[in-house]
């Protein structure tokens, strides 16, 4: 592992892309590495165990190609598999995005009502309360989860009428609720953010975990001198089909994919 080795970076498809675009904002001479299951997804829908398993053969996927740092772009994987990945993968370190996302809303809440739309099964497990309760017990954390709105960003949908419909539907318990912070807890849903936006108005600070967590990535590479500095090279894998998943980077990508390859594990 040296600085021109990758950051891997994975998710069940296309919204761990949002994470790409702000490494390659924050972080732009660095390889990156990214790993589409678009066969499996959604893995919201999905048993712990099944998205446990899915997510050990795609990090050991990772690890065989020498990557110096994984990103989890999944919250799904990040709230039940964090401590058994960050186990399997010493010493590459191993970020997650509801942990990163916990602590950015924290920085952000002043009333400390916090809301939170995410899968299913993050929702279900709590998994941004649990972790945001750790840092301060006086929070009020309000999670709801919406299949329907990450499955219209997999199609390659940004704003429509029926996104602004089920949005509206499924936030108006936080809203209700006095929330002054709202946290785009599953990756998909920054493509949505126009939407989002619009529905919970000026007074609620919509947020992106992946702007912060990247930062935290920075701050791990500058710290062991394994900043990269010189021409990026993005590779794409998914295990659905190649010139889907290309139709999609090119919509959620703000700039070309370089490679995109098929692969089954």
């Amino acid at each position: 592992m040296d600085s021109k080795s990758p950051i891997g970076v994975f998710d069940s498809g296309v919204g761990g892309l949002t994470v790409v675009n702000n490494l390659a904002k924050v972080l732009p001479d660095e390889n990156v590495i990214y790993f589409a299951d678009s066969k499996n997804f959604p893995y919201g829908t999905k048993t712990e165990n099944e998205v446990k398993e899915f997510a050990k053969r795609i990090l050991n996927f990772l690890l065989k190609r020498e990557v110096k740092a994984i990103i989890v772009a999944c919250n799904t994987v990040s709230s039940i598999a964090i401590p058994a990945l960050t186990e399997i993968a010493k010493p590459v370190p191993v970020f997650g995005m509801i942990q990163a996302g916990a602590h950015y809303a924290l920085k952000i809440t002043k009333n400390k009502k916090i809301g939170v739309i995410s899968t299913p099964l993050t929702a279900k497990k709590n998994a941004y309360k649990i972790e945001l309760m750790k840092l301060d017990q006086r929070l009020q954390v309000f999670e709801v989860g919406s299949q329907e709105l990450v499955n219209l960003v997999e199609d390659g949908v940004k704003q429509n009428e029926y996104a602004f419909r089920l949005a509206n539907e499924r936030l108006q318990r936080p809203i209700e609720s006095g929330i002054d912070t709202l946290v785009l807890g599953c990756t998909h849903f920054p493509f949505l953010y126009k939407v989002v936006k619009k529905i919970a108005g000026d007074n609620i600070a919509v947020i992106d975990p992946s702007a912060y967590l990247v930062l935290k990535v920075k701050e791990f590479l500058e710290k062991r001198e394994l900043l990269h500095i010189g021409i990026a090279h993005r590779i794409y894998f998914t295990t659905g089909e190649r010139e889907e998943f290309l139709d999609k980077t090119r919509i959620f990508l703000d700039f070309p994919a370089e490679k995109v390859e098929k692969i089954e594990i």
